[in-house]
């Protein structure tokens, strides 16, 4: 397999990474942390569903760019690759908002749960994963590049002959 041809799966990797991480995670497995914390405002909980309708909108935007487009669209793939990744550029903006936390120190539900550390510096899973899935969106852009437009493949046919 060619690199290039890494570049579809990457970037759908990305765009799934956007639709299902966020609910699993924030409405299934902290839910209590979440959309069913009893300290939450309902204005606050409004916040939290429009987060994760917007990534199922981005990543199944991406996931509809990727299925129509060929690779070899450097402008389609580079906007799927966007796509699959603003929800976790969005995310880890969203940590230098003054009064938020990446994590769940003292919370009043979940408890005191601590993150692990590694040299001193706190390590957030959440954040882990949102760098995680730009990388993925990131080399998945950067191999389209490795693909050969058609334009350039009818050149190299034509030089061929």
């Amino acid at each position: 397999m060619h690199p290039e041809q890494l570049a579809k799966p990457l970037l759908v990797a990305a765009a799934l990474s956007t639709i299902i991480i966020p609910i699993g995670v924030d409405a299934v497995l902290l839910a209590n942390g979440h959309m069913n914390n009893p300290a939450w405002l309902p204005h606050a909980k409004l916040h939290c569903a429009m987060s994760f309708f917007a990534a199922v909108s981005l990543g199944s935007a991406a996931l509809a760019i990727l299925k129509v487009r060929p690779t070899s669209d450097r402008f389609s793939m580079g906007l799927a690759a966007f796509l699959g990744s603003a929800f976790w550029i969005g995310l880890i903006a969203a940590g230098f908002w003054p009064g938020t936390s990446y994590g769940f120190l003292n919370d009043p539900v979940l408890g005191n749960i601590r993150e692990p550390e590694l040299g001193g510096i706190t390590i957030y899973p959440n954040v882990v994963l949102a760098a995680i899935s730009i990388a993925i969106a990131v080399v998945g852009y950067w191999l389209t590049g490795q693909a050969k437009s058609p334009i350039a493949m009818a050149q190299s046919a034509r030089q061929k002959q």
